[in-house]
């Protein structure tokens, strides 16, 4: 399994953004379904974001140079931000 996901692993910033347009259309995909607010969609969404967010920080942000704090402040941002869009997937399925 860990040799899969290295395999997927970009190398450089062109393959990082190929893969960054892949995960934006098969948001834009979910996004246009018309199949209603289902309860897995949620984390099905958190976890694309996920994804972006650790490369835009890998790639861009050349977060591995940065000093400890400023990794770990960026770290808990990417942990925080896919869990709001969970709670405020579950809400919307509740309402």
């Amino acid at each position: 399994m860990n040799r899969f996901l290295h395999a997927l692993r970009p190398r450089n910033a062109t393959q990082a953004w190929l893969l960054l347009v892949a995960i934006t259309a098969a948001t834009a995909a979910i996004a246009v379904a018309e199949r209603g607010v289902l309860p897995w969609i949620g984390w099905l969404i958190a976890a694309l974001v996920t994804c972006k967010a650790s490369l835009v920080t890998e790639h861009y942000l050349e977060i591995a140079q940065a000093t400890p704090l400023f990794r770990r402040i960026v770290q808990v941002f990417i942990g925080v931000a896919p869990l709001a869009l969970v709670v405020t997937a579950w809400l919307e399925s509740r309402g």
